[in-house]
């Protein structure tokens, strides 16, 4: 999955240098939520950098009147994807991530571009990271990837009987590796912390109780 500067760096790619207005995401398209406690008095964008944007959200609590500063990041949605091989293996990546200045452990995806369905998002991601393409398709549905402070969601994919297409193609910024492990195992190093990233963990976690309500 791309990380904020690599999202930056696509947006540069796709001529979406600024601009106003805030970053589109599917985050409406989550479940449905009780109305919001808050009323919005003042919203002004703090910071913005190509397709990353923080907005800064003055509120009162309707039933107080405290006000409170909400920060927002804005992005695009994500989307990751559980590939399955024809013998049962599933496709990972490992690769290095700025954030947490480590090497991760985590199923491939990305960043969907503006006016991109998810699934084509995910398609192209899967291709270029890893080389592997084609299969049969089901979507697994989508999560908010920080409601706390983030506005966009994470849509998750299971690809059965993907194939070796080509070589992988990964951005200039990315370090990839790609690794082969059964699907059982690879839920087992999710749940010990050998592949720690969050979002892949809970693809595979859907991916498998999806497989095991099809035997």
């Amino acid at each position: 999955m791309k990380e904020a500067g690599d999202q930056a760096g696509r947006a540069e790619e796709l001529g979406h240098g600024g601009g106003e207005g805030p970053i589109p995401s599917g985050a409406a398209a989550g479940p449905a939520a009780r109305p919001s406690p808050w009323t919005v008095l003042e919203s002004r964008e703090v910071y913005r950098r190509r397709l990353m944007r923080l907005r800064e959200d003055r509120c009162r609590r309707r039933t107080t009147g405290v006000e409170h500063r909400f920060f927002v990041l804005e992005f695009l949605d994500w989307v990751n994807v559980v590939a399955v091989t024809g013998e049962g293996k599933v496709v990972l990546v490992r690769q290095y991530r700025s954030g947490t200045g480590s090497w991760t452990l985590e199923i491939p995806g990305g960043t969907v571009d503006p006016g991109e369905d998810p699934e084509e998002a995910a398609r192209r991601e899967l291709l270029e990271e890893t080389g592997y393409g084609g299969g049969l398709w089901t979507r697994l549905g989508s999560a908010a990837v920080n409601p706390a402070i983030q506005n966009n969601r994470c849509h998750f994919y299971l690809a059965r009987g993907v194939k070796r297409l080509g070589p992988p193609r990964p951005e200039p910024s990315e370090d990839v590796e790609v690794v082969l492990e059964d699907l059982e195992q690879a839920a087992v190093l999710a749940a010990e912390g050998e592949a720690d990233h969050s979002l892949g963990a809970l693809g595979l976690l859907r991916a498998l109780l999806r497989l095991r309500r099809a035997e």
